[in-house]
């Protein structure tokens, strides 16, 4: 942030949510702006005539005006038609995106938004901003000056002979023709003297100038481009003035790249891909084939940029991009010809999209998926580190699931969406004439309900400490799985198979009701039980009577409501907000305890959450880890401890690896932690001799470490 930064620093942000605000000056003002917050778009259109701000962010939807009302109007305003201004919505869907572009949006930021990386994405929108207008200055300028003052000129006769000739001083010299009777056809290329003569013959008959553009090799790997104009001249002879463009032309490609392509990857982007769809559905509307999109999301690679930072995922987006291109551009395949016409773009963050036409079968794109699968999956080696990246791909099809570019893409991503849930590393048909087709995993889910038919799960508690005294505030509990044959399969793969294939709704009554037994044995042995957390699924909340479910587990086990604490995810709030309230506020008034796991990963939103019943709010571990690698960690964590307060909330924070980071954590009152630093999540016979055999007075941050 040098000379940008130095000229124009103030960055004008519009959002109602008054969280969202703070956090986001947080992190912009940690990248060195000065920010001004305001909270709808009126206020944003004053903010940005009485500052003259380098960059406007907009929430699209707020009160009085909203994001694209105040956009189209900055644009009219003195000075806002080369201001940026970035679109902030949490409506992910193309029409918000598209209608944020023909109000005059640069680009456009979705919510939930990646806090870490936020500042560093704001940064790189402002300096493309810079680098574009300073690639249309320039081509301007040098436009003027190149048309004012020609470099060349050749005079020729009607039978294309060169009658006079003056050479330019150019940086690379156009070839001459040779004393005497010489044509156009003996020193320019064949093709160069056919738009040649082509020219002088217009302009022979009509009279009037013409111009044409024309390119000629300057070496093995470049051309250089010249501009030709074609003047009636006397005797019925044609004076051709010539320019060099190459600059010119070389400061287009960079614009038309900015504009088209994707700056790391090097692949069409978002904007070109919806060119590049279109004119393959014309072409599919005339001969009357099918086009297929394909919506594909690395799963879980926000962990890559978390825990190792933008430099390596970014290399490994770049291997991935290759994979990519290289899988879907077939040859050799007897069901498809070597004309099989694909695109493949970049649509921003870690989402693709492939585009193909000239197929029959669909069991074709069921091909090219499983290859897609296959080749992403495969170990990325990078710096040192090998990372396996699987992918969510959504499908749609021209004509059935969409006759234009907005509906295929929506549906598409969609279907992606449907991928996740259903487990992730699978593949979703919108059309719902091909079923999800796993791309691996049937065996392991065929143990997997053998296990939770037959109880060979084990539960395992991870504890969690009170920061200020150090003494246990309960614990989480986890499902852990030893198959039969002593391999130990971790919750990282088969949680997802459970979640894809609907085992995660038995399995989370399993851990449930397990956890209830536990709590109970430990208090009638102990007399001071634990809490025990149990993470409760999107798919369990709402595919079976929940309150049921929850109060027949109590009453089998014959525990205390006040032992429970449930784990719920922000997009379980989300989805059907009055009725998940009723749901809550009926299991709170039972004595159960209800928190928000994984905080900073959905809406994020610590206003809209004061609707909802909850007693906890868990940070997500991403945020904790980050508190050593950057300011803006430490800074969003703060933020969110000290409004968690203001609602009354007690906030936990999870994935507590280093002193380091509980110090932090202390700093700011968070309330409870849990981690490896304190202990890893053990057997209930291991909790027993190390936590409840022994008197609660020895429990301290020192002693549990």
């Amino acid at each position: 942030m040098t000379a940008i930064m130095s000229k124009r620093e103030t960055i004008v942000i519009a959002d109602d949510d008054p969280t969202i605000r703070k956090v986001m000056t947080a992190a912009l003002e940690k990248g060195g702006f000065h920010v001004v917050d305001v909270d709808n778009g009126a206020r944003a259109c004053a903010a940005f005539a009485e500052h003259d701000p380098a960059i406007v962010l907009l929430d699209v939807e707020m009160p009085v005006q909203d994001g694209f009302s105040a956009c189209k109007q900055i644009r009219r305003l003195p000075g806002g038609g080369n201001v940026p201004v970035v679109m902030v919505t949490g409506r992910d869907d193309i029409e918000a995106v598209h209608e944020a572009y023909q109000v005059g949006a640069t680009d456009f930021i979705a919510k939930p938004i990646n806090w870490p990386i936020f500042g560093h994405r704001v940064q790189y929108i402002l300096r493309a901003s810079h680098d574009y207008q300073e690639l249309r200055r320039s081509e301007t300028k040098n436009k003027v000056l190149l048309d004012a003052l020609p470099d060349a000129f050749f005079v020729l006769a009607a039978d294309d002979k060169v009658k006079d000739f003056m050479p330019g001083k150019f940086e690379h010299p156009l070839p001459e023709p040779a004393q005497g009777s010489t044509t156009v056809f003996d020193f320019l290329p064949t093709e160069v003297a056919r738009e040649w003569r082509k020219a002088r013959r217009l302009v022979t008959s009509i009279g009037r100038p013409t111009r044409i553009e024309f390119a000629i090799a300057c070496s093995q790997h470049k051309n250089c481009h010249y501009e030709a104009r074609f003047v009636p001249y006397i005797d019925s002879r044609t004076l051709v003035l010539v320019s060099e463009i190459t600059e010119r032309k070389l400061a287009e490609q960079r614009i038309r790249r900015l504009a088209f392509f994707d700056n790391l990857t090097g692949l069409p982007n978002r904007q070109a891909f919806r060119l590049q769809l279109s004119g393959m559905l014309d072409e599919a509307e005339d001969e009357g084939n099918q086009v297929a999109v394909l919506y594909i999301d690395l799963d879980n690679f926000k962990r890559i940029n978390d825990t190792l930072g933008h430099t390596i995922g970014d290399g490994v987006l770049n291997a991935i991009a290759e994979r990519l291109s290289s899988s879907i551009r077939i040859r050799n395949d007897a069901k498809i010809s070597e004309d099989f016409p694909v695109g493949v773009a970049r649509l921003g963050g870690d989402e693709f999209a492939c585009a193909i036409a000239g197929f029959n079968d669909p069991n074709v794109l069921s091909a090219i998926a499983q290859r897609i699968g296959d080749q992403l999956r495969k170990p990325v080696p990078f710096e040192g580190h090998e990372f396996v990246v699987t992918p969510s791909i959504g499908v749609s099809i021209y004509p059935d699931d969409g006759d234009n570019v907005e509906d295929l893409l929506k549906n598409a991503d969609v279907a992606m969406y449907q991928a996740k849930d259903a487990g992730r590393d699978s593949v979703r048909f919108y059309s719902g004439t091909m079923s999800v087709r796993s791309l691996h995993g049937l065996a392991l889910e065929h143990d997997l309900r053998k296990a939770i038919e037959n109880e060979e799960l084990e539960l395992h508690y991870q504890p969690k400490l009170e920061l200020r005294t150090g003494e246990l505030a309960g614990v989480e509990a986890l499902a852990r799985w030893r198959k039969e044959d002593g391999e130990n399969v971790p919750p990282s793969k088969f949680i997802p198979i459970a979640e894809e294939s609907g085992l995660i709704v038995p399995l989370g009554d399993w851990v449930l009701r397990t956890a209830c037994k536990q709590a109970h044995d430990w208090q009638q042995r102990y007399n001071r039980g634990p809490r025990i957390a149990v993470n409760i699924s999107s798919q369990q909340f709402y595919q079976s009577d929940l309150r049921q479910t929850i109060m027949k587990a109590l009453f089998e086990a014959g525990a205390k409501p006040s032992l429970l604490q449930l784990e719920l995810t922000e997009s379980i709030l989300m989805r059907d907000v009055e009725k998940t309230i009723a749901t809550l506020e009926y299991l709170k008034n039972t004595g159960i305890t209800l928190a928000i796991d994984d905080f900073g990963t959905g809406y994020s939103s610590l206003s809209y959450l004061k609707r909802f019943p909850i007693d906890a709010l868990k940070i997500d571990r991403s945020f904790v880890m980050d508190v050593e690698a950057s300011n803006d960690g430490a800074t969003i964590c703060a933020a969110i401890i000290a409004m968690a307060h203001q609602l009354g909330l007690t906030v936990i924070a999870e994935g507590v690896e280093t002193a380091e980071q509980a110090a932090f954590l202390q700093s700011q009152d968070c309330d409870q932690v849990q981690g490896y630093l304190f202990s890893k999540p053990i057997s209930a016979a291991d909790y027993e001799e190390r936590f409840l055999k022994v008197s609660p007075a020895t429990y301290s941050l020192d002693s549990v470490g």
